[in-house]
């Protein structure tokens, strides 16, 4: 890409270039209007042209007008002291005096801009072009021995003597004036008198380059509507984003011009919104890292990336350092704003603050770690004094001493003892689970039926007043198994639905064959789970309706569905009136073996 600072410097070449040659050899409005399109142009490409630059705009026309009839007045006087010296020369050779004044009168003829040129004396206009004449509707014969007052509309004549008399004072003066036409109508013009000199020095009139500027006016006129019409826009849009509670940073494209930011983005960063060149300036200012505590590269800023490669991102965790030292934990998303042909020509940056929410999530997983590591320790330093108490209660059972009321007794320790370490035994597996990782499983060679039968012998006994039965289809049902756990997996549905249905309803288990997977089902009858329960069924610490009867810390389920992940099986469950609720789970025969890497199969 060209260096835009070459650009310029060319541009303009031309354009001057074009101003010091002209058309036919002398310059025209038309080249000054080239020469301001070009110069307003660049200077819009560069940034320049926004709101608080009108100034610099005005101030800029003023100069290109005073250069532009400046140039006018010293063409002619230029083209006539030519002329006078050419004539002289014709005269002093004796050739005939006919090339000077043609020549004189087609230039004052063709010139674009109004020429009149004034008697020393009273101010007369002793010759004046057809281009006054148009800009004034009149004929040209019609405006010799008038003058400036006389063109002048009534509410400008009261600063005229003011500015004849500078005139006369200066080398050059220059006024803007209400002029007008024949028709009564009224046009703005730019006026520029200046002294007409002889060889000696001696002024023998004046000259007055006369520009309509109705165009310039009208247009500027317009800029000033559409300015207004911005600006209000603009403080709409300021205004709508004021009310949101996210944080709003809009900037221009390419420079990266910062345009607006609300004050939710105020609050978030801790200081007001300051408008910036670029967004470089904006960046130094502001110190962002990212959710590890990494300072954030400038190319890596969302707005940066909106501008330069259209990239879209949505909630990307930041931190941003207040001035006050404080730390704002953020959630920034960014998108480019792209226009007709699909140029980028803004960014739009979001910014929500997160960090009252990021505070409690942190506080909530260090209580629940602080309970977790709790429930560990408790159930662990419990389960020594209870295997004792246990082994104790197991050996007066088996002994003769007990008297038989003594001996009821013992037995309801002992079932209290049993409970209490399934529930311990529970806990340590929900610890596991939470801290370790995961359950561990450790796989064996076996048979899965075996498991199963064993489970159900075992809730037989314990539930000696109720229906189960267990129906083997046919098939395989080897495979590579941790039958203790599946033995927990079995006893907990079991216990579950035992627990859950009609004392009079039977508790079903199916043991079916499913090619790579052994699928076993346990179905009981009664009311359906609700469906607002059913998604959190496997939650820790979940009981169920009725479940205070039989104790129980709610988390068989949740152990039960571990299991079967950690063997990397599923269960899934439905629950309806028709059939009760059935517990489906999917075990493969083995587990599942690692991807091989390309490399390797190679």
């Amino acid at each position: 890409m060209s260096n835009p600072d070459a650009r310029v410097s060319d541009s303009l070449a031309r354009e001057l270039s074009l101003l010091v040659q002209g058309s036919n050899g002398h310059p025209t409005t038309t080249n000054f209007r080239r020469l301001r399109d070009t110069v307003l142009r660049l200077w819009r490409e560069r940034g320049g042209g926004g709101p608080g630059d009108e100034e610099q705009v005005e101030r800029f026309h003023d100069a290109v007008d005073a250069v532009e009839a400046a140039a006018l007045e010293a063409h002619v006087q230029a083209r006539m002291l030519a002329s006078r010296e050419a004539a002289e020369a014709a005269r002093e050779q004796g050739a005939p005096d006919a090339s000077g004044p043609q020549r004189w009168e087609d230039i004052f003829t063709h010139l674009g801009v109004g020429v009149a040129v004034m008697a020393a004396e009273d101010s007369a206009f002793v010759a004046a072009n057809p281009a006054l004449a148009r800009m004034h509707g009149q004929p040209a014969e019609a405006l010799k021995g008038l003058r400036l007052e006389d063109l002048v509309a009534p509410e400008s004549r009261g600063a005229l003597p003011r500015h004849m008399a500078a005139a006369s004072s200066k080398p050059f003066h220059e006024y803007e004036a209400l002029h007008l036409r024949r028709d009564g109508s009224r046009f703005p013009a730019f006026v520029h008198v200046t002294s007409l000199r002889d060889a000696t020095g001696r002024r023998v009139g004046r000259a007055a380059t006369v520009l309509d500027i109705t165009q310039r006016r009208n247009a500027e006129a317009e800029r000033q509507r559409l300015l207004a019409t911005i600006e209000a826009e603009r403080a709409r849009l300021a205004a709508v984003l004021d009310q949101l509670p996210a944080g709003v940073l809009i900037a221009e494209a390419p420079s990266g011009r910062l345009l607006l930011g609300n004050r939710a983005l105020e609050s978030l960063l801790g200081q007001p919104f300051r408008p910036s060149a670029s967004l470089a300036d904006y960046e130094s200012s502001h110190q962002m890292f990212t959710a590890d505590n990494q300072p954030l590269a400038d190319d890596a800023w969302p707005m940066a990336r909106a501008l330069r490669t259209g990239e879209t991102r949505q909630a990307e965790p930041l931190q941003v350092r207040r001035p006050d030292g404080t730390t704002a934990h953020l959630l920034g998303s960014s998108a480019p704003v792209r226009d007709r042909d699909d140029h980028i020509v803004a960014g739009v940056v979001t910014l929500v603050d997160v960090t009252e929410r990021r505070r409690a999530e942190d506080a909530a997983r260090e209580a629940a770690q602080f309970g977790e590591r709790l429930i560990a320790i408790v159930s662990h330093d419990l389960r020594n004094p209870l295997n004792a108490i246990q082994l104790s209660v197991t050996k007066l059972l088996h002994g003769d001493a007990l008297q038989e009321r003594d001996r009821k007794a013992v037995s309801r320790i002992a079932r209290s003892t049993e409970r209490m370490a399934r529930m311990i035994s529970e806990l340590l597996d929900f610890t596991r689970s939470r801290l370790g990782g995961g359950i561990p499983i450790e796989r064996v060679p076996g048979d899965v039926r075996a498991v199963v039968r064993q489970a159900v012998e075992e809730l037989e006994a314990a539930w000696p007043e109720r229906s189960l039965t267990l129906n083997v289809g046919p098939g395989r049902y080897d495979g590579s198994w941790d039958s203790g756990r599946l033995l927990q997996v079995v006893s907990n549905l079991g216990g579950n639905a035992l627990q859950y249905s009609p004392p009079d309803s039977p508790v079903r288990f199916t043991l079916s064959d499913a090619d790579a997977h052994v699928v076993l089902e346990v179905q009981n009858g009664g009311d359906p789970i609700p469906p607002d329960m059913l998604p959190r069924l496997f939650d820790p610490f979940r009981r169920g309706a009725g479940s205070n009867t039989h104790g129980g810390l709610g988390l068989g389920l949740y152990i039960v569905e571990q299991v079967v992940k950690g063997h990397g099986g599923r269960i899934e469950v439905r629950s309806r009136a028709s059939e009760g609720t059935v517990f489906r789970v999917l075990l493969p025969r083995e587990p599942a073996q690692p991807a091989t890497p390309p490399a390797a199969a190679q």
